[in-house]
């Protein structure tokens, strides 16, 4: 499996001027000629590497899905735990970890932000890279954690899914901690990040988890 930094040249130029320009601004209010001038190539170079637009869109996520896979091996790991408590923070570790690593590379961050818009604007080429590239992953996730806390429904599961992408996302595009904690606290610095977002997902989950086997006329336990 390739990724951008196997590629070199004029290639590898045009995939991260590519996602630059995808970062900044919609898809949809991205051209072409916008991604050449960026890479500092002909316009035709840009269609003859990648294709049309979605096409060299779709090429990011196909260089980038490396981190996909790394997700994937962890969870694999994870799913060995057989102590409920350790599953859930091994398969949280596995589903932020690779993430926040590749937000720490200069280019990783344009990537994030990238993946961010898609989430947000919902057009017709981020729905095949969710469809292709993020679906299928996400229904892993669901399914390991599905089996680390048996006794929650379904229901509550796939809730606890979408809040966790929710903090993961917003924390690799938002440095305002930064700026708040007055520098204490460095957004991009992977070993400081995970192990409190971890610790911060983790926890909710097994309360939502946990939560949800009462019913409204129960008292939660303290």
């Amino acid at each position: 499996m390739s990724s951008v930094n196997d590629l070199s040249g004029k290639k590898r130029a045009i995939l991260v001027a590519a996602e630059k320009c995808f970062a900044m601004q919609s898809y949809e209010g991205v051209s072409i000629r916008d991604i050449a001038h960026e890479a500092q190539v002909p316009i035709a170079l840009v269609g003859y590497y990648f294709g049309a637009k979605n096409e060299l869109y779709h090429a990011i996520y196909e260089h980038r899905s490396s981190y996909i896979a790394e997700r994937l091996s962890e969870l694999h790991k994870a799913r060995l735990h057989t102590d409920p408590d350790m599953a859930v923070s091994a398969i949280i570790a596995a589903f932020i970890t690779p993430v926040l690593k590749l937000n720490e590379e200069p280019d990783g961050v344009n990537f994030s932000r990238m993946v961010m818009r898609g989430v947000i604007d919902q057009h017709e080429a981020s729905a095949r890279i969710t469809r292709e590239f993020y679906d299928p992953m996400a229904k892993e996730f669901i399914a390991a954690l599905s089996s680390a806390l048996p006794a929650a429904p379904v229901e509550t599961i796939f809730w606890c899914y979408q809040f966790a992408l929710g903090a993961l996302l917003h924390h690799v595009v938002d440095t305002r901690i930064e700026r708040l904690s007055e520098g204490r606290c460095p957004a991009r610095n992977a070993a400081v990040a995970a192990p409190h977002l971890q610790r911060f997902i983790t926890a909710g989950i097994r309360a939502a988890a946990l939560s949800s086997t009462y019913t409204p006329n129960q008292e939660y336990p303290a």
